[in-house]
């Protein structure tokens, strides 16, 4: 999958009609839940928004999962940080929590028991919280969410940086992606010495387009009468749906309570 796919999708969802608003209110809700509840209830809210997205917007399995693997691996990517202790081994045992434990010379580098419980905690929140975010990239147009980002007071200079950054992903992407197929073409990327020069003749030539780009982008906007902010329209009508509106206030009703009734919020 890649940016513009995520871009069509979040504009031929079912859920398309429904309002920016409810949707925007919805995910917040729930990625509040995250952030604040207990495992059970972050593995809830990841399965519910997986019908939200695959069941009732209809996005593909396939679009859904990749755009969870990704930011996964950042994270996987992070694990030995927190898995992994460094102690000295004076006794020559391994430590008293040690689930695994190797030792090398005097010290002992070892996964206790509280580091695997901090790395499945986080796993879970991270879980949650991408679940959420993929509800409202797919179901959400990035127009009518800087749209409800101005309804509600926020800065145009926030709403307009917004803009142009999620303007430059796209182009970024694609400059980068002919860059490498283009190496590759030329019998780039072999052995790992050649792997890391090509990927910082990519960076190199990426920050030069990138400033052609914005140099392109700024004479365009003043030749066209720029005024110090964008304007976004949307002529689309929304509507309402008693159905989704009343699942969605139930099912964060229903979560409340159980993370109460788990010993996580006290009232």
């Amino acid at each position: 999958m890649n940016w513009q796919q995520l871009d069509t999708l979040s504009y031929q969802n079912r859920l398309r009609d429904l309002s920016p608003e409810h949707k925007l209110l919805f995910g917040g809700v729930l990625l509040l839940l995250v952030l604040t509840g207990h495992a059970l209830v972050q593995l809830l809210v990841f399965l519910w928004m997986g019908v939200w997205v695959i069941g009732y917007a209809r996005i593909p399995v396939k679009a859904h999962l990749l755009f969870l693997i990704l930011p996964l691996s950042f994270f996987i990517a992070g694990l030995p940080a927190i898995l992994f202790d460094l102690t000295q081994n004076r006794t020559g045992a391994p430590p008293a929590d040690a689930v695994l434990s190797w030792e090398v010379g005097s010290y002992a580098i070892y996964v206790g028991q509280a580091s695997v419980s901090r790395a499945l905690e986080l796993f879970y929140r991270v879980l949650g919280s991408l679940a959420c975010f993929s509800f409202l990239l797919f179901t959400v147009p990035f127009a009518e969410i800087l749209q409800v980002f101005r309804r509600i007071g926020m800065p145009e200079l926030v709403t307009d940086l917004l803009m142009i950054m999620y303007r430059f992903i796209f182009a970024l992407l694609d400059a980068s992606f002919q860059l490498w197929v283009a190496q590759r073409s030329r019998g780039g990327h072999r052995g790992f010495r050649a792997l890391l020069r090509d990927v910082g003749m990519v960076a190199t030539q990426l920050f030069v387009r990138a400033m052609r780009k914005y140099q392109s982008l700024s004479m365009g906007m003043v030749a066209r009468g720029y005024s110090d902010s964008f304007h976004v329209q949307s002529l689309r009508i929304h509507t309402r749906s008693p159905r989704y509106e009343w699942e969605s206030i139930l099912g964060c009703i229903a979560l409340v309570l159980l993370e109460c009734l788990t010993g996580g919020w006290r009232f």
